[in-house]
């Protein structure tokens, strides 16, 4: 392990990587095969192995990342490559919380009008997959009693589907 890169090309490559990464490391795979693999600062083999490592353990699949920082730079070079993909990420997630809390307002305002609208959508869904089926004046009487104990109670929904899996053997061994 020499320092083939240093500790600012490390970060700026692994900021440039994170850039073009969106829900994986896809991005920087391609940035590190082409800056330092290619060019031989890092080993061919060292890259697959830090690569298959990050594949076999959990979590997010750009670990591989801190490898091949700590592989060109030794441990300041892990933290260069971590803190490189670290940044976008942090400062995205800074500038939409802060987007949010602009929007607070704006939400708690709309919240109860969306409470309803969301109420209808679903009762829209519900509705278009339930004609279909052609239910009986007791299914319906089931569903309506479910919801007014559900309106009236506030039932866990564990409740709910242990009661609508009760109320439907039930049904089923009656009929």
């Amino acid at each position: 392990m020499g320092h083939e890169a240093s500790i600012a090309e490390i970060f700026l490559y692994t900021l440039l990587g994170a850039l073009f990464c969106i829900g994986g490391g896809n991005g920087t795979v391609t940035i590190i095969q082409y800056a330092w693999v290619s060019s031989g600062k890092l080993d061919a083999s060292l890259f697959s192995w830090v690569l298959a490592l990050s594949y076999l353990t959990p979590g997010p699949k750009v670990g591989f990342i801190s490898g091949a920082g700590y592989y060109l730079h030794g441990i300041p070079g892990a933290v260069a490559a971590l803190a490189g993909v670290m940044l976008p990420s942090c400062a995205g997630a800074a500038l939409i919380e802060r987007g949010m809390q602009k929007m607070k307002p704006v939400i708690s305002r709309l919240s109860k009008v969306a409470g309803f609208i969301i109420a209808g959508m679903i009762a829209a869904t519900a509705w278009d997959t339930a004609v279909p089926m052609h239910f009986t004046w007791i299914e319906y009487a089931e569903a309506a009693l479910v919801a007014l104990i559900v309106a009236w109670k506030r039932i866990s929904p564990l409740w709910i589907v242990l009661g609508a899996m009760t109320i439907g053997l039930l049904t089923w061994w009656l009929t």
